[in-house]
């Protein structure tokens, strides 16, 4: 059995902080995950992980963690398909849905940890153009809402992230954030002492 170390960048959260991957390789047999940490050579996260990225092995490994796409047959159980097929049945059953009701029947959902994905930043725009739909929904209206209130009303726009400059404050209050469980997320700031 060998194993080796991959460097991925964790996708749960807009902290985006280094992981290093082990992975074993036994001839014969599945690739698997033996560890995640912390990649010490990243520079914002250094080595730091939340609990959640601890948890990004037994994600990969949940038995119940779907490893294929299902469509629901004539008998009305879901069945393992190949993804052309998956994505055959969604493009008919879309268009079905759009010609019937409207291209607003139809949203397309983006948060986490989707928000934090390449593809899904490019080509949910796409899918939405595609579509036609105006309907967009986010994680939004519970994780960042109150946030880009403050900040539309504090300093003149929604999407402006204002980070504290932590060498020079002298107090800093935090309502509904705890840095230390979230390597300083939006603040930019890993390794915030409490």
């Amino acid at each position: 059995m060998s194993t080796t170390r991959t460097y991925r960048t964790c996708p749960l959260c807009e902290a985006t902080c280094g992981l290093a991957i082990d992975i074993a390789e036994d001839e014969g047999a599945a690739r698997s995950v033996r560890g995640v940490r912390g990649d010490e050579a990243d520079p914002f996260s250094r080595g730091y992980l939340c609990p959640k990225a601890y948890g990004l092995k037994a994600l990969h490994e949940d038995p119940d963690r779907l490893r294929a796409p299902l469509v629901r047959g004539k008998d009305g159980e879901l069945h393992e398909t190949s993804w052309d097929e998956a994505f055959g049945v969604a493009l008919a059953r879309l268009g079905e849905l759009k010609a019937k009701h409207g291209a607003d029947a139809i949203a397309v959902y983006l948060g986490n940890p989707s928000a934090h994905s390449l593809d899904a930043m490019v080509y949910g725009q796409v899918l939405l153009r595609a579509l036609g739909s105006k309907q967009r929904y986010s994680a939004s209206s519970a994780d960042q809402l109150p946030k880009m209130v403050t900040a539309a009303l504090m300093f003149g726009g929604g999407l402006t992230v204002p980070v504290p400059d932590l060498d020079r404050t002298q107090r800093l209050v935090i309502f509904g954030a705890n840095p230390l469980a979230s390597n300083g997320s939006l603040m930019t700031a890993p390794d915030v002492k409490g």
